[in-house]
């Protein structure tokens, strides 16, 4: 009987590779040689889409992303298509985890990327920003109602703030109707401050066209599982809540003194 491919990838070893000197080349575009892996790794666990096979600058080794772009689902593959390191790797001699670095960088593209008329965009009366900073919200999640107050400070202190519905609905069942109502609605900040203060929010799960299910794909993507998920304009991400002048202070700008 085949395993399912979590369950193989439960039963591999998480490997911390040893670079010494050497640095993987992880955005190497992928060639005619590295191919043949993506189909043998598909066979040999079933359920997993491969979407990028690219070489390193390890002798002989591959790096093989599915179609999540979270370190767990990144694989390092011998170019036989025998031996499976899974796990993030590491240059030791700098200190450094390299395929942490290159989730950030695809992270980053996938963002640069992204439809912005997908997100419900907080601006601010003087930006002091050209990218609005990132935010994934579940208007039922209990910590996206402490952060949004914070999320007012920061447009108050000139930070645009795009905010992406995200609905956890295995754990908030009704999230997924709520976010499309609030994108329906006719003003969309009005009804998502009342959502994220636990007022009602009425809608039906179709009543317009909307980018939830996008959402959703994208999210699962950059590896959100949790909100509220933040991502700067500068590249650094978090969870949960922070105070405004934490989140200034990762974008190195002063609060603004009354």
């Amino acid at each position: 009987m085949k395993q399912s491919y979590q369950q193989l990838m439960a039963g591999l070893l998480c490997a911390v590779c040893v670079s010494v000197g050497c640095e993987p080349d992880l955005r190497a575009e992928p060639d005619d040689g590295v191919r043949p892996i993506k189909t043998v790794i598909e066979q040999k666990f079933p359920g997993m889409k491969v979407m990028r096979v690219s070489r390193t600058e390890i002798l002989g080794w591959l790096l093989v992303e599915s179609d999540s772009d979270r370190v767990e689902n990144f694989m390092y593959v011998h170019e036989s298509g025998r031996y499976v390191l899974s796990g993030a790797l590491f240059d030791i001699q700098m200190g450094r985890n390299v395929t942490q670095e290159y989730v950030r960088d695809r992270q980053q593209a996938l963002l640069a990327g992204m439809d912005a008329s997908k997100t419900i965009l907080l601006s601010p009366m003087q930006p002091k920003l050209d990218r609005p900073l990132l935010v994934f919200d579940d208007p039922d999640c209990r910590f996206c109602q402490q952060f949004h107050p914070e999320v007012k400070k920061l447009v108050e202190a000139g930070i645009p703030v795009a905010v992406v519905l995200y609905p956890l609905v295995r754990t908030h069942p009704d999230a997924y109707r709520k976010s499309v109502a609030i994108w329906c609605a006719p003003d969309q900040v009005e009804a998502l401050g009342r959502a994220l203060m636990s007022k009602p929010v009425m809608g039906e799960a179709e009543s317009c066209s909307h980018p939830i299910d996008d959402n959703i794909r994208l999210g699962k993507r950059l590896g959100v599982n949790s909100t509220p998920m933040v991502f700067l304009p500068n590249g650094q991400s978090f969870a949960g809540y922070r105070p405004a002048s934490e989140v200034l202070a990762l974008l190195q700008m002063e609060p603004e003194q009354k």
